[in-house]
């Protein structure tokens, strides 16, 4: 059995199926992907430095993060955050766990899989993710708000983004949002893997996924007064993929 399904631990309460790493965490309940519970335990920093439907807490003695995933666009009047699904194995939440956990085992810099939901309602799922707290980290496009990045710190965006494209790591959003800065160590980390997926065939998809990153940096430079962001610091990004 490979190493990624000797972690699985998998536990079913009513129509809530729960994926998890029993070494993580022990017996979870339901109650553990409750927003609202989660935000009583969560501190109002961390509340405040929430990306999208993140809520940040703490669970037996770990800083937790909780996603709940939750439909865009016109769709989400319809079908708020309903997926199509009636297999756990193959909701949003399951397999972006599973993907987590193989490119731990990569060891690359992602946020750890702790816990998967999937509620099932007949042939429709709603979907939530826990991972671990990455600590004193601020998301790219927040940074450039703020400050300039050195070119080392340009360089050190692009080789992470290398790490994963030679791991044959798909990021299906790579934006400014879910590159997550360390500036006192200078690590990088990606994060929101949700349709992220494994390819093995083909090259087409590296270039279009860094073309997505440079619009996405560009959109945030057009809609901001101040951002810094140059041709120049995504030549020095490039440098840094290409090393």
């Amino acid at each position: 059995m490979a190493e990624s399904l000797k972690k699985e631990s998998l536990v079913s309460i009513g129509k809530r199926h729960i994926l998890y790493d029993a070494s993580l965490i022990e017996h979870p309940q339901a109650e553990l992907f409750d927003i609202d519970k989660a935000q009583q335990h969560a501190d109002e920093q961390s509340l405040a430095e929430g990306r999208g439907h993140a809520v940040f807490f703490k669970y037996q003695g770990q800083d937790l993060v909780l996603k709940h995933y939750q439909r865009g666009g016109k769709i989400a009047a319809l079908m708020g955050d309903k997926y199509i699904g009636a297999d756990c194995n193959k909701s949003r939440s399951f397999r972006e766990w599973r993907l987590l956990t193989q490119m731990c085992e990569m060891e690359l810099p992602v946020p750890t899989p702790v816990a998967a939901s999937c509620v099932k309602h007949g042939m429709l799922y709603r979907a939530d993710l826990i991972t671990r707290q990455l600590n004193n980290v601020v998301t790219l496009a927040d940074y450039l708000l703020e400050s300039e990045c050195d070119a080392a710190s340009w360089r050190a965006v692009g080789c992470c983004i290398r790490r994963f494209h030679d791991a044959s790591v798909y990021h299906a959003d790579l934006n400014a949002r879910n590159i997550l800065l360390n500036a006192e160590n200078s690590n990088v980390y990606l994060i929101d893997f949700d349709k992220g997926s494994i390819r093995y065939l083909g090259e087409a998809w590296k270039s279009s996924n860094l073309a997505r990153l440079q619009r996405s940096l560009l959109k945030f430079k057009s809609l901001n007064t101040v951002f810094h962001f140059s041709q120049h610091n995504w030549d020095a990004l490039l440098n840094g993929y290409n090393e």
